[in-house]
């Protein structure tokens, strides 16, 4: 064994789906040893130490587990949920601890974000009210502009407002649901969750969350936003009965499967004013069928599902997490400091 080998860093990365990519991120690490299980199942018995760092995405890490590797320096959770790392046990071993967020949930977080700021200025009926001119049918005519002169707020829109103060529902509070939180913190909103697991008291006071009912959620929320999978349990769980306990101002956010909503009882809540309005970035039927009544409501903003942005690969964000666990391991502060 050569002494560039003796002296690479070994970082242990837990999930098996990663596999496949250790080859080609490697390569961009000549200081790292990468070591990944074909079969992650048994990880005590799979993958022998020492290792310097971890990487782990959905696999447990747990006191037994670090106990068992020796000389474990840093791990780096990818994402913000570390639902599956004991992090007491991290800070008593004097792990260094921190989080690489993962392209996908920040872009879905990030188009649930855009339709939450557009839905609150009402932007598309707004600028075609600029575009058309519709200012004519109120009786006012252009005038030059000065400082202290101008038309503000010209067509008197009442749907606008801010949302600072507002409540927002996350439903499913994983990846994307923390991405989302952090933002809508930033902006002064109130965030209450709704999950399948319970965040830990850490968590919730991290990402300034209140865990409710769903339909605690229904009623208090200024907008509700979707972030579950679609499986059978979830089939249309927003339907007549869930609309019908949301405010009536209330605005219903879906980044997530057009099937989790009864689109029919979603078209009739919106038709009939029972909630405001709506953002829809997925649909039951996609592409749109160009007959949708969604089509005709002028109090929804709908998007040919981008939420995912470019996309993503497991070797972009398998090197994202690497970059991170390498600055450590170096002697830098994690970037996203879970230490405390």
């Amino acid at each position: 064994m050569g002494l560039n080998q003796l002296t690479k860093k070994r970082v242990l990365v837990t999930d098996s789906e990663f596999f496949s990519s250790i080859p080609d991120v490697n390569a961009k690490f000549e200081d790292l040893e990468l070591v990944c299980p074909a079969d992650a199942s048994n990880l005590t018995d799979t993958a022998q130490g020492p290792f310097d760092g971890i990487i782990t995405k959905f696999a447990v890490v747990n006191e037994e587990m670090l106990n068992s590797l020796k000389g474990v320096r840093a791990l780096v959770k990818m994402g913000r949920n570390y639902y599956n790392v004991d992090a007491d046990a991290v800070r008593k071993n004097g792990i260094q601890f921190g989080s690489s967020p993962r392209k996908g949930p920040n872009c879905v977080a990030e188009m649930a974000l855009t339709f939450i700021l557009a839905l609150s200025k009402d932007l598309l009926i707004n600028h075609e009210a600029v575009v058309n001119g519709l200012y004519r049918y109120r009786g006012i005519k252009p005038q030059r502009t000065e400082q202290w002169k101008f038309a503000f707020h010209w067509m008197k829109n009442e749907r606008v407002h801010e949302i600072r103060g507002k409540t927002l529902g996350i439903v499913g509070l994983g990846e994307v649901g923390c991405e989302l939180a952090l933002r809508a913190n930033a902006l002064g909103m109130q965030v209450l969750y709704i999950d399948i697991n319970r965040l830990s008291a850490e968590m919730e006071q991290r990402y300034q969350v209140t865990y409710q009912s769903l339909n605690e959620i229904l009623k208090l929320s200024d907008y509700i936003s979707l972030h579950v999978p679609h499986t059978p349990d979830n089939e249309k769980m927003i339907g007549k009965e869930q609309f019908g306990m949301m405010k009536s101002t209330a605005y219903l956010i879906n980044t997530c499967r057009g099937g989790v909503v009864d689109e029919e009882a979603m078209i009739n809540a919106l038709s009939e004013n029972i909630i405001a309005g709506a953002g829809l970035d997925v649909m039951e039927y996609e592409p749109l069928p160009a007959d949708s009544p969604l089509c005709d409501l002028d109090n929804v903003i709908m998007m040919p599902h981008i939420g995912g942005g470019t996309g993503t690969t497991k070797v972009l964000e398998l090197s994202e997490a690497v970059t991170e666990i390498s600055r450590i391991l170096s002697g830098q502060s994690p970037k996203i400091d879970l230490n405390r």
